[in-house]
C-alpha cells in the first residue's frame, strides 16, 4: 500500500501542492472536522476580554506556524477582526516553542493547533485567554495519495476499509483509543483526553474540504506563497470518491 498512497496530514498543504501544479488524489478525509482546535491563547491584559479589544488596544506580537493552517486561521481571525499589518507583528515559530515564549512573556499571543494551545493554556492557568471562532476554520485530515490509485479501486477500497474499521473502533473503545494515540504520541493519557473532543474522527469528504481549498488559494495568492499570476485549480478534480460512496455513501457530502 505504500507505493500506492503517500501520506495522511491536514488540507492545506494539499491545496498548496496543486497550486505548484503537484498532482495526486485525496480519496477521504479521515478527521470530518475539528472544533477550535486551532485557537489563539493569549496573556491577560486587564479587562480586555474580547479578541476584538484585546487587538486593537495595542500593537501586538503573535507568534504562529508559518506555511500552514495555523497561519491560515491567522490571516483570516485578523481579518475578521479589521486588524491591520500594523497592528500586529507576526513572528514565525515552532509549535513546541510557542507555550513557553507565551509563558515568558517573549510573545503576546499564539495561534496555534492542539496539543499546543492546550499546554499553553495550562502552564499559564489563570494568566491565560483564549479566543475562538469556529467560523474561521477547521483542521480537516486528508488523505494525499498518488494519481494512480484512481484507477486502482481495489488498493482504495482496502485502504478505506481499514480507516472505516479504525473509526469504529474509536467510536466503540474511546478509552482503549486514546491510549494507542497517547502512545504514539508520547503525550500524557490526560493531555489526550481532554483535545480529543476538539475532534471528530470519521472518515468522510465534506463539502467544507473544498471551501476550504478555495478560501486558501486566494489566501496564498495574497500573500505570496504563490505568483498572482497562478491559476486557481479546480479542486474537485482532486478528489476520487468512488470508494467511500461504494462503502459508505453517507460519508459523502457531494
Amino acid at each position: 500500500m505504500a507505493l500506492h498512497t503517500e501520506m495522511v496530514h491536514y488540507h492545506l498543504p494539499a491545496a498548496l501542492a496543486a497550486m505548484q501544479g503537484n498532482k495526486f488524489t485525496v480519496p477521504a478525509q479521515v478527521v470530518r472536522e475539528t472544533k477550535n482546535e486551532v485557537r489563539v491563547v493569549a496573556r491577560k491584559d486587564g479587562d480586555l476580554v474580547t479578541a476584538d479589544a484585546y487587538f486593537k488596544a495595542k500593537k501586538r506580537k503573535l507568534a504562529t506556524s508559518i506555511g500552514g493552517g495555523p497561519e491560515f486561521y491567522t490571516y483570516e481571525f485578523l481579518k475578521k477582526l479589521g486588524v491591520g499589518k500594523d497592528q500586529v507583528e507576526i513572528v514565525a515559530m515552532k509549535p513546541a516553542d510557542m507555550p513557553a515564549a507565551l509563558s515568558n512573556g517573549s510573545v503576546d499571543a499564539i495561534a496555534i493547533f492542539d496539543p499546543f494551545a492546550f499546554i499553553a493554556e495550562k502552564q499559564l492557568g489563570g494568566n491565560s485567554i483564549t479566543f475562538t471562532d469556529s467560523s474561521v476554520y477547521s483542521e480537516v485530515y486528508v488523505i494525499e495519495g498518488r494519481e494512480s490509485i484512481k484507477n486502482d479501486t481495489a488498493i482504495t477500497d482496502k485502504l478505506l476499509k481499514g480507516l472505516l474499521a479504525a473509526e469504529k473502533f474509536t467510536q466503540t473503545n474511546p478509552d482503549d483509543a486514546k491510549q494507542i494515540v497517547a502512545n504514539r504520541t508520547k503525550l500524557d493519557k490526560g493531555t489526550v483526553n481532554d483535545i480529543w473532543g476538539s475532534y471528530n474522527f470519521q472518515v468522510a469528504l465534506t463539502p467544507q474540504l473544498l471551501d476550504y481549498w478555495n478560501r486558501e488559494a486566494v489566501w496564498a495568492k495574497d500573500t505570496g506563497k504563490v505568483k498572482p499570476e497562478t491559476a486557481l485549480p479546480d479542486f474537485n478534480e482532486l478528489i476520487t470518491a468512488g470508494s467511500l460512496k461504494r462503502l459508505n455513501p453517507e460519508a459523502v457530502g457531494f
